[in-house]
């Protein structure tokens, strides 16, 4: 039984990070895959027309925190007509702020932020990273339970 929980012990770092590091890279590649999308965007300058403000509060092991989301409404002309978009959980802005948006050329109502893969690929190299040292911490409790094994068999032996 001790061998046992030992065990459960020794590989607690493992089972943490290789589900983690699956979970980070699936959700790289999907976000990857997304942005991929984007990459033929054009960037142009948009107004923000209005701003929506919601606060949002979490309990936390510290208590109660709140954090505050900016969703913005905005507009921008592509080819002379005028568009009006919405981007939700942006960084703080005013009314009549500018700010550079990129919009889909075949259908311009489609817009994001950014069209970066720096995200994207942080996201799945931190996954990688994760899975293997789950990886390599299995493999280690692996070894040392083995190891335990075989010296419990030497006890026996004497």
């Amino acid at each position: 039984m001790n061998k046992t929980f030992s065990f459960m012990r020794e590989s607690s770092t493992a089972r943490f990070f290789i589900p983690a590091g699956i979970i980070l890279i699936i959700f790289g590649i999907f976000m990857f895959v997304i942005n991929m999308n984007n990459q033929n965007y054009i960037k142009t300058k948009a107004t923000v027309t209005d701003v929506e403000e919601k606060q949002e509060t979490t309990e936390g092991s510290e208590g109660t925190e709140t954090t505050t989301i900016y969703n913005v409404t905005l507009t921008y002309t592509v080819n002379g007509k005028e568009y009006t978009g919405t981007l939700d959980n942006v960084s703080k802005h005013k009314v009549g702020d500018k700010m550079d948006i990129f919009y889909d050329p075949k259908d311009p109502k489609k817009i994001t932020q950014t069209k970066s893969l720096i995200l994207p690929i942080s996201i799945i190299a931190v996954g990688v990273a994760s899975l293997v040292g789950g990886i390599i911490s299995a493999v280690n409790a692996v070894k040392k339970h083995n190891k335990m094994k075989e010296q419990e068999r030497s006890w026996a032996n004497e």
